[in-house]
């Protein structure tokens, strides 16, 4: 029985480490609101950059790994 809830609470463990890994932010079809809230984390996430094209690449690598298409931009 102990060696049950030991497999057990490491298959949770597991799964719960690696949860965040598996989905991503946006789907097939983000709303407005999801698509500003990558905006503004990117923007956020970046305001420590202070060059201008790593900023602009920084904001391009958090939309790709958000599944945000569309062109970043650091204004």
């Amino acid at each position: 029985m102990r060696k049950l809830v030991v497999l057990f609470s490491s298959i949770v463990f597991c799964f719960a480490a690696f949860a965040h890994e598996a989905d991503p932010v946006l789907n097939d079809d983000p709303t407005e609101a999801q698509m500003q809230l990558v905006r503004d984390g990117a923007m956020a996430f970046c305001e420590s950059v202070d060059d201008e094209n790593e900023r602009q690449e920084c904001v391009m690598d958090y939309y790709a790994q958000h599944n945000l298409e569309e062109e970043p931009s650091c204004d």
